[in-house]
């Protein structure tokens, strides 16, 4: 593979999917800036890190393909074919989708801000394109080629089916989601069937909200800490975020604050800091000569003391930011003693 055409592949194909991104106005995976530099970052804690295993996959077949007989040719070219088509699954709002067909409820939004989706459709359309002249046939279809084909798409399917029952018997559809001003703040639409007046309502709604497949619950959240729940009746502003047509907000917070009501589109927010911005501004208020990432660390160690002895509640599909920044305390305060190992406040 020569080196010009080399470079082009890494450059564009690792981009690529950061500033398509960043121009449909993403975030994060982790809802703080931008995702354009999260989706260029492979490490654990950005989004490029589920990038990395398309992109290694597409490489591979971009460097091999060429080499290959016909044969080879097609099999490659059908993995990748069916690379894309998984990604395509990913990034439809499959499980309100097929829940809809079901049901015959209102048609959810078509598309989602899947990173995973975007990275899968990318790779393998930019790897066909990169390898479109060698060798031919291009595509020949037997049983070897459909199977490589479906082998990918079987991934998102198996993972949207078993809940489509589910989603189907609730009567509640959650919506596209907003974020809030501070980090771990977010806002949902929730469309019901319900009427928010109904004196059984609430205890309809936030039984669903504790479900953990309904994934709204900031909990149960990779990314909240609070969460607006908003309820309208209104199926089309339950599709668009409008919130001009919320009849009745449910807050709900990951620490333990007890949840509440709000009536209309309430504010959930203010008055409440989740513990990450607990950590921000205690690390800020920390002598400004210190590195940064050691305010960061002592501010987390000091606020994570009183925990100590407080185990982290354990369960299906619990996301629980204290306990992920407490617990990783022990391997921070290696990394930093390597770091400044002269600073006794990084002692065992």
């Amino acid at each position: 593979m020569p080196k010009i055409r080399t470079l082009s592949w890494w450059l564009i194909a690792w981009t690529l999917p950061a500033v398509i991104a960043a121009a449909l106005g993403w975030r994060g995976v982790w809802g703080g800036g931008s995702a354009f530099t999260d989706y260029l970052i492979p490490i654990p804690v950005a989004g490029g890190a589920l990038h990395v295993p398309s992109f290694l996959v597409a490489t591979v077949a971009v460097m091999l393909l060429p080499t290959l007989g016909a044969a080879g040719a097609v099999r490659v070219r059908a993995l990748l074919i069916g690379m894309a088509l998984a990604g395509v699954l990913y990034l439809l709002n499959l499980q309100p989708i097929l829940a809809a067909l079901k049901t015959g409820a209102a048609w959810p939004s078509l598309w989602e801000a899947n990173p995973l989706g975007l990275f899968l459709l990318s790779d393998a359309l930019l790897a066909l394109l990169f390898t479109a002249a060698v060798p031919r046939p291009w595509l020949r279809v037997d049983l070897a080629a459909l199977v490589l084909v479906l082998l990918p798409v079987a991934l998102p399917l198996s993972m949207a089916l078993p809940r489509v029952g589910a989603l189907a018997e609730v009567k509640f559809t959650a919506g596209p989601g907003q974020h809030g001003d501070a980090r771990g703040d977010e806002m949902l639409m929730v469309h019901t069937t319900f009427d928010p007046a109904a004196p059984d309502f609430r205890r309809h709604a936030e039984a669903w909200a504790l479900q953990p497949q309904s994934m709204v619950h900031p909990r149960f959240h990779v990314s909240a800490e609070t969460m607006a729940l908003l309820f309208t009746r209104d199926a089309e502003a339950g599709r668009r975020s409008g919130r001009d047509k919320a009849e009745a907000t449910l807050c709900l917070y990951e620490d333990d604050t007890p949840p509440r009501w709000l009536p209309g589109a309430g504010d959930c927010f203010s008055g409440h800091e989740n513990f990450s911005g607990q950590v921000a501004r205690a690390a800020a208020a920390r002598p400004a000569e210190e590195p940064a990432e050691l305010r960061s660390h002592l501010a987390a160690v000091e606020l994570c003391a009183p925990f100590r002895d407080r185990p982290v509640p354990e369960g299906q599909g619990l996301q629980l930011t204290r306990g992920l920044i407490c617990a990783g305390l022990p391997r921070e305060r290696e990394r930093l003693r390597r770091k400044f190992p002269d600073d006794p406040r990084l002692a065992s």
